[in-house]
């Protein structure tokens, strides 16, 4: 109990002290929404044309304690992860009001003596942003294949494909905008073991702004969800959910988006549990000063389980991100990451309900190499405190990394 209240204490603290404004929220204001702003906001880029290309790769030299995330035997390898990616702008139309982007990253991590771990992560996304004379309309498609084990229950790689294909059509009237929105979620698992759990999500919504201030909108947001497994049909189920919140300066010039409301989710097989309750999700920048950055996140919700014989589990995560710039080119970054998942039902050979507390520590030293990147020596200290023995794991990640700006 004590842990949530300094947890809900930090957050409040962090949103309602932003000194700063975040151009990417100013942006979406007027209906442009980008991909890729975090992996390339510090590159320049070369012109073609029109077009913006950025360009760039990562090579990243790490030592993990605990490659497999085991309770006991644990074993420690080095790993090196390659990382190319690149980004393409092309604004076109009157006045370049129109916007296509496309992006493409990949992961190709090599162990050194697991080497039967080996892998290769890619993620392709495309993105349409049309502004109209009555508002604007957007779509977006992101592709991943990939084994990586973050926001997953696996402590094993899991080779699996999701694709997310979202379209936004935003009506605006003075004050009042409009939007209508569709989402396509689709996860197939490559390994034959865990294809009962592919599945595909399809989120309808409508969104409602007001503009209550030059620079802040209040929403009313409803989605409706509807959940279909491929090969295991009682896993079906449907949401329906009603938000509402503030987006851009909330409080003068605190700058972000909040959003608090409830859901309830029901699935088709008799007998198993749904979840029914209150759901939020918040983020902000926070801008101390030119040498100090803050970002926060905060997401409570129902997510997709593969456990045992779970449909969902209960999600709830809070992270901070902080930046302090040194002296010269030098930069610190602290980051510290709270997540806590429940269970609805009981484990079929243990007779409990699962829950588990996720501790994730990071500190990065940063130098910027002017015109040629930055490269990075940091450190991270994760561990997963859970109710069922054999799941609890902690791990230790030292790692050097050069980012080169091509």
């Amino acid at each position: 109990m004590k842990i949530h209240k300094i947890i809900l204490f930090v957050f409040v603290f962090g949103l309602f002290s932003v000194q700063g404004a975040f151009a990417q929220l100013t942006e979406e204001e007027a209906g442009i929404r980008r991909i890729g702003q975090n992996e390339f906001k510090e590159m320049k880029g070369v012109r073609i044309g029109k077009a913006s290309l950025k360009a760039g790769v990562s090579v990243e030299e790490r030592y993990d304690s605990n490659i497999f995330l085991t309770s006991n035997d644990k074993k420690g390898d080095y790993l090196n992860i390659l990382s190319p990616k690149f980004l393409l702008d092309l604004p076109f139309g009157i006045d370049e009001r129109h916007l296509a982007q496309l992006m493409y990253g990949a992961d190709v991590g090599s162990y050194s003596d697991e080497r039967g771990q080996n892998y290769v992560n890619q993620d392709l996304a495309g993105n349409l942003n049309l502004r109209l004379p009555f508002g604007y309309f957007n779509v977006q498609d992101d592709y991943l294949d990939t084994v990586d084990r973050a926001q997953t229950e696996f402590t094993t790689q899991v080779h699996r494909k999701q694709n997310t294909a979202q379209t936004t059509l935003g009506v605006e009237m003075n004050k009042l905008t409009y939007e209508i929105g569709y989402t396509n979620f689709n996860e197939n698992y490559v390994d034959e073991q865990f294809q009962p759990f592919d599945y595909t999500e399809h989120i309808f919504s409508t969104t409602a702004f007001y503009q209550m201030l030059p620079k802040t909108k209040a929403l009313l947001e409803y989605d409706r969800g509807v959940i279909r497994y491929i090969k295991d049909q009682t896993r079906d189920g449907n949401f329906n959910q009603v938000m509402t919140g503030l987006k851009g300066n909330i409080t003068g010039k605190t700058v972000g988006i909040v959003k608090v409301g409830f859901q309830s989710r029901d699935y088709d097989v008799m007998g198993r549990s749904g979840f029914s309750g209150f759901v939020s999700e918040a983020g902000t920048i926070t801008k101390f000063s030119d040498r100090t950055n803050l970002t926060l996140k905060y997401i409570n919700t129902a997510v997709e389980s593969t456990y045992a014989n779970n449909n969902y589990y209960n999600a709830n995560e809070f992270r901070a991100e902080l930046e302090q710039k040194l002296m010269g080119n030098y930069s610190v970054l602290l980051a510290s990451q709270y997540d806590r998942n429940r269970y609805p039902e009981f484990d079929p050979t243990l007779d409990v309900r699962r829950h588990d507390t996720i501790l994730t520590e990071g500190l990065t030293l940063q130098y910027k190499i002017k015109d040629l990147g930055k490269a990075s020596l940091g450190y991270e200290y994760k561990e997963d405190i859970s109710n069922i023995d054999n799941l609890d794991y902690n791990r230790n990640l030292v790692f050097l990394r050069f980012d080169l700006l091509l």
